[in-house]
C-alpha cells in the first residue's frame, strides 16, 4: 500500500477528497492530513510519504515553497498539486520541482484517481529499477570477492584498481545448523558497523568466506573469537595467514579452506588457524592401547584420562584426516577391547566394550565428541573390571605385576605407570613385599610354569613364553634356580611326556 497525505487548509476540501477516492482499490491508505505548509513539511519530514497531495495556495508556505523544502531535505515522493489558478508560472514552477502533475481545483474524480496511480505505478518501477541495480551490484561484488579467493587474475587487477590494502586475511565460517540462514545474518550484523570486511557464500550448504582488507591479524584473531562467542558455539571459523597482496589472497583462502575441511579434528577448537594449531609434540611410538589399559587396570582414572588427551593431541595434525583419525580412535578402542578379554575373560560381557559402541563412535562428526565418549566407556569398564579401590599404592603395584607377569614387565616400566622414581620404586616395593621386584616376578612366574607343567600338555617352550620369558635357556636356567630341577624333568615326575 503506498502511503498517502493530504495538505490542504481548508477541511472540507480534505473531506471531499478523502470520500471521493477508492483508496484501497487503488494501493493506497491516507497516513495523515495538515492543515497549512509549515505542518505539512513538518509531518512530510516525520512520516515520510510515497504521495503528497497539496493546495498550492496556503498561509505560511505555499505547496510550491514546502514541495521545495521537502525536496531539499532528501523527500523522495511524488507530490500532486491542486490548485485554483490557471497561471502557468506556478505549473512551471511545479515541473521544475518534479512534481507529478498540476490539478486545478475544483477537482475531478477520475483526473485524480488516475494520477495518484501515475504516481504510484512510477514508484513501484522506480523500486523495482532500485532492487534490481541492487541485486546485480552485490552480486558483481560477490564474484569480485570469490575471484580473489581463487586467484583470478582479472580481479585482482581489478582489486590494486579500486586500492590496495597494506593486508588481508580470509576466513571461512561453517554453522552446524541445518538452516543457517539465521546464523548468516548473525554474522552480517555483527560485523556490520567495521570497515573493509567483505562477506560472501561460497557455499550452497551456507558456508561463508570473509575478507578482511587492512586489519591487524591479532584484531582478525579477536573479532572471529568475539563472533564465535556471540554464535554460542554453532560455528566453525578458520582463517589463514595474512596475504601482503590481492595476489596472495587465494593462499590465505586456501589455507582456511585446508583447515575448515578437516573441522572434525579441530572442531572444538572454535576459532582455528596454522599458526594456532601447534604441530603434536607426542612421541609417535607411544602405544597407547597398552597405557591406557595398564592405567584401567589399577583405575587410575586421572592417568587414563590424560593418556587419553595425549592420544587426541597426536592426531591434531594439518597432515591428518577425518578418515585417519577416525580410524586411530576405532584401533584403540579395539586393542584395549582385546586385551580386557584376555585379562578379564571373568567378567560380565556387558562390562566390556560393545561392538554397538563402536559403531556409534564411527558415525560420529567431532574428534572430541569421539573421545569423550572413548573415555566415558573406559572409566565405565575400569570401574566394572577393576573396581575402584582404597588399596594402598604397592598393593596396586603387587595386583599389577600378577595379572601381568605374562607380558613383558620392568621396574622402569612400572615406575611410568605408578608415577614413581624407578629406583625408589625399587626401594619400596622391597620393603612392603619382601623380595626385590625381579625375584619377586620369577617367583610369580616360575609358579605358574610348574602349574602348567604339571596340569597341562603343553610343551616347555610353549610354558616358557606363556609365563612371560623369550628365551627357552632363560627359563630353564630360572626354572631349576627355583625348583631344583629341569622344566622337562618335573614334567615327567607327573607323567608327562614332552
Amino acid at each position: 500500500m503506498f502511503k498517502v497525505l493530504l495538505v490542504d487548509d481548508e477541511p472540507n476540501v480534505r473531506l471531499g477528497i478523502k470520500m471521493m477516492i477508492p483508496w484501497e482499490d487503488i494501493g493506497c491508505e491516507i497516513i495523515g492530513e495538515a492543515e497549512d505548509g509549515d505542518d505539512g513539511l513538518s509531518k512530510i519530514m516525520l512520516s515520510r510519504p510515497d504521495i503528497v497531495i497539496a493546495d498550492i495556495k496556503m498561509p505560511g508556505k505555499t505547496g510550491i515553497e514546502m514541495t521545495e523544502a521537502a525536496k531539499a531535505l532528501g523527500f523522495k515522493g511524488k507530490v500532486i498539486i491542486l490548485s485554483g489558478y490557471s497561471d502557468f508560472s506556478y505549473a512551471k514552477t511545479a515541473i521544475s520541482l518534479g512534481v507529478e502533475n498540476f490539478i486545478l481545483k475544483p477537482v475531478d474524480e477520475d483526473e485524480l484517481t488516475e494520477a495518484i496511480k501515475a504516481a504510484g505505478e512510477k514508484i513501484r518501477n522506480e523500486r523495482e529499477k532500485s532492487y534490481q541495480q541492487e541485486i546485480g551490484s552485490e552480486y558483481l561484488y560477490e564474484q569480485q570477492v570469490k575471484g580473489l579467493f581463487a586467484g583470478d587474475g582479472g580481479h585482482i587487477a581489478d582489486a590494486v584498481a579500486a586500492g590496495a590494502f597494506s593486508s588481508y586475511c580470509a576466513a571461512v565460517i561453517g554453522f552446524d545448523d541445518e538452516s543457517s540462514s539465521d546464523s548468516t545474518e548473525a554474522v552480517r550484523s555483527f560485523f556490520n558497523n567495521m570497515k573493509n570486511v567483505d562477506i560472501v557464500s561460497v557455499d550452497i550448504s551456507g558456508v561463508l568466506g570473509l575478507l578482511f582488507k587492512g586489519w591487524d591479524r591479532e584484531d582478525v584473531k579477536e573479532s572471529l573469537i568475539r563472533l564465535s562467542e556471540a554464535l554460542m558455539g554453532r560455528a566453525f571459523i578458520a582463517f589463514g595467514g595474512n596475504a601482503s597482496s590481492p595476489a596472495e589472497i587465494s593462499r590465505s583462502y586456501n589455507e582456511a579452506k585446508s583447515i575448515y575441511a578437516n573441522r572434525f579434528i579441530f572442531r572444538h577448537c572454535g576459532v582455528a588457524a596454522p599458526d594456532l594449531l601447534k604441530s603434536s609434540r607426542v612421541d609417535e611410538n607411544i602405544d597407547f592401547a597398552s597405557q591406557i589399559y595398564a592405567y584401567m587396570e589399577i583405575n587410575d582414572i586421572e592417568k587414563l584420562s590424560r593418556t587419553l588427551d595425549m592420544f587426541m593431541e597426536s592426531m591434531q595434525t594439518m597432515d591428518n584426516t577425518p578418515e585417519k583419525a577416525k580410524i586411530s580412535c576405532i584401533t584403540l578402542v579395539m586393542d584395549i577391547r582385546s586385551k580386557i578379554v584376555r585379562s578379564a575373560s571373568d567378567k560380565k560381557p556387558e562390562a566390556l566394550i560393545s561392538d554397538e559402541f563402536v559403531s556409534r563412535i564411527s558415525g560420529m562428526t567431532i574428534l572430541k565428541d569421539i573421545i569423550e565418549e572413548i573415555r566415558k566407556c573406559l572409566i565405565g569398564v575400569s570401574d566394572a573390571c577393576f573396581s575402584k579401590t582404597t588399596k594402598s599404592n604397592m598393593e596396586r603395584v603387587v595386583q599389577y605385576i600378577r595379572a601381568n607377569y605374562n607380558h613383558e614387565l620392568r621396574l622402569e616400566m612400572l615406575a611410568g605407570i605408578f608415577g614413581y622414581n624407578s629406583a625408589y620404586l625399587g626401594k619400596v616395593f622391597h620393603q612392603y613385599t619382601g623380595e626385590n621386584f625381579n625375584n619377586y616376578l620369577d617367583e610369580i612366574r616360575i609358579s605358574e610354569a610348574k602349574r602348567l607343567l604339571a596340569e597341562e600338555d603343553y610343551k616347555v617352550y610353549e610354558v616358557a613364553e606363556m609365563v612371560g620369558y623369550s628365551n627357552i635357556n632363560y627359563f630353564h636356567n630360572k626354572f631349576k634356580k627355583y625348583v631344583g630341577t629341569s622344566p622337562l624333568s618335573y614334567k615327567k615326575s607327573f607323567g608327562k611326556d614332552e
